[in-house]
């Protein structure tokens, strides 16, 4: 079991059973609820356009990106979990290449379903807190890449990235910023982002800290429902004809 170092002298319960923090372990789970997910992101066709050529290369950047998060002191993954279906992926249009893990998964077992990540501002005082401290500790931690990024679009990965980045540091400076969530097809409509929005949100509560949020337009009624408030809306579109377009909603909650 993952050990965590976390000084709870704050009114937040950290997260067990279903919902709880993600450990280095769990980071090829992570990758495929990633990339069944956010396939209907509307940013994941805009960067990841060669997806179905090369599904390794989708499943190593998700892989890639959260286990750089969960070893980040500035950030901390949270999952949730439920009974496995063993048609999970016919749920989802992105390829997912079969693993080792999910071969001995068997209808019913316990497996994440659910993903997100938070940024903390630097002066938080849960900095640090939230750390995989068994992956820290050894000495044969996983390295995981980025694979050969065959699936991206370089250009458009990059002009979303800084786009948001820029948006983020306008918007949100000493915020505490939802990365991303993402929840597999198959376990849809069982109020999973909830949840895992909610968990954040009151430890934002605990550190006297406004959220903020760049969220893809399909998302923003859920967390206009959970409170929070449009600030204004961002896009992007490329010099192809017809022209791609991508474009995101930025929220803030504790306004």
């Amino acid at each position: 079991m993952a050990l965590w170092i976390v000084t709870l002298y704050y009114s937040i319960t950290l997260p067990s059973g279903k919902l709880r923090l993600a450990t280095i372990r769990d980071i090829p789970r992570i990758s495929i609820v990633a990339t069944a997910g956010f396939f209907y992101s509307p940013t994941f066709a805009w960067e990841k356009r060669y997806h179905h050529q090369y599904p390794e290369d989708t499943l190593k950047s998700y892989a890639k990106r959260f286990a750089d998060q969960i070893r980040d002191p500035g950030c901390i993954v949270l999952v949730t979990e439920d009974f496995y279906l063993p048609d999970e992926n016919t749920k989802s249009g992105a390829i997912i290449p079969t693993t080792t893990d999910q071969e001995h998964l068997q209808a019913g077992d316990s497996v994440i379903v659910a993903v997100t990540s938070w940024q903390l501002p630097p002066e938080s005082r849960y900095f640090g807190q939230f750390m995989d401290q068994e992956d820290l500790n050894s000495s044969d931690s996983p390295i995981f890449d980025e694979g050969l990024e065959r699936d991206k679009d370089m250009s458009h990965s990059r002009s979303l990235h800084e786009l948001v980045a820029a948006e983020e540091e306008k918007h949100f400076s000493h915020h505490i910023i939802i990365d991303r969530v993402v929840v597999h097809p198959a376990y849809w409509r069982r109020s999973h982002a909830k949840t895992l929005i909610n968990w954040g949100l009151a430890l934002a509560k605990t550190d006297s800290t406004k959220t903020g949020v760049v969220a893809n337009p399909f998302g923003v009624g859920l967390y206009v429902s959970l409170g929070f408030v449009k600030i204004t809306t961002i896009g992007l579109r490329d010099k192809e004809e017809p022209p791609n377009e991508v474009g995101g909603v930025i929220l803030r909650y504790g306004v």
